[in-house]
């Protein structure tokens, strides 16, 4: 149907069409549903996560060579700093500094739909170049890529957003532990998303503990879900929501770096 080009087009849409299920399934458990075009720009910004990430990747890389650490010291840095801390920081950003100023933010479940979009949009874009780097080696290789990634990674991301959702919540709408949540907003995703990178990259884990990893987060992510579906039946008034200052936020990636860094200088010291 599309000549040359239809291997291409059919990979791409084994890339992209997982992440827009999960999506439109998150979508789907609002009550009162988001504007679908917010929500879209949303998506577009969790794309747009990839280009600063093109500036910060060196630096990060760079500083790792400049460092002698051991074997799973590395592994540690690569999964926890280089790839998680500073996606789901860039994710956290859009959430606090464009969805969470909109009017349409108004309720707990707005969390939950928009941090799912940020992250389920930079999940399209990582997985569809994944898959077409490995197009560039076989046709069958690029489709298990694609395969895999949507058991895995995609589903990995989501949860990322789900629990940065989740915490977020309680930072916005509750009036207690303010901060001690928009710190879990941000640093639980780091870790969820720095243990699955580890126990890809390590070779002390096997690698059947990430199905395990996401098949507990999913089910747990089920229920949050569900909560706050079912509080939003019975919630007559609209929460008042309070947008975290700046300085809390930079508190807050400053606070979860220092955590990062120091563990992963606590990994090296005790594997001499």
């Amino acid at each position: 149907m599309f000549g040359s080009e239809q291997n291409i087009i059919t990979l791409s849409l084994y890339a992209i069409v997982p992440a827009f299920i999960i999506l439109f399934y998150v979508y789907k458990r609002d009550y009162f549903p988001e504007p679908p075009r917010i929500v879209f720009i949303t998506l577009l910004l969790g794309v747009g996560i990839h280009f600063p990430l093109l500036l910060f990747i060196p630096f990060v890389e760079g500083y790792l060579e400049t460092l002698n650490f051991g074997v799973e010291s590395n592994h540690f840095y690569m999964s926890f700093i280089r790839a998680a801390f500073l996606e789901e920081t860039l994710k956290f950003l859009i959430i606090i500094y464009y969805c969470l100023h909109l009017v349409e933010f108004n309720e707990p479940m707005d969390a939950l739909v928009y941090s799912v979009a940020a992250s389920i949009g930079f999940a399209v874009f990582e997985n569809w170049e994944y898959v077409m780097i490995g197009y560039n080696e076989s046709l069958n290789l690029a489709k298990d890529i694609a395969f895999i990634r949507a058991l895995t990674a995609v589903p990995l991301h989501a949860l990322a957003g789900v629990f940065m959702g989740f915490f977020l919540i309680e930072a916005i709408f509750e009036k207690q532990n303010k901060k001690l949540f928009l710190f879990l907003a941000l640093f639980f995703p780091i870790c969820l998303h720095g243990l699955y990178n580890l126990i890809l990259t390590s070779e002390s884990f096997s690698s059947y503990w990430i199905y395990i990893l996401i098949i507990i987060f999913l089910i747990r992510a089920y229920f949050v879900f569900k909560k706050e579906r079912d509080l939003q039946v019975i919630r007559k008034e609209k929460m008042i929501k309070a947008i975290p200052t700046h300085s809390d936020v930079v508190f807050v990636i400053a606070v979860s770096a220092v955590i990062l860094f120091s563990i992963n200088y606590l990994i090296n010291f005790t594997m001499y």
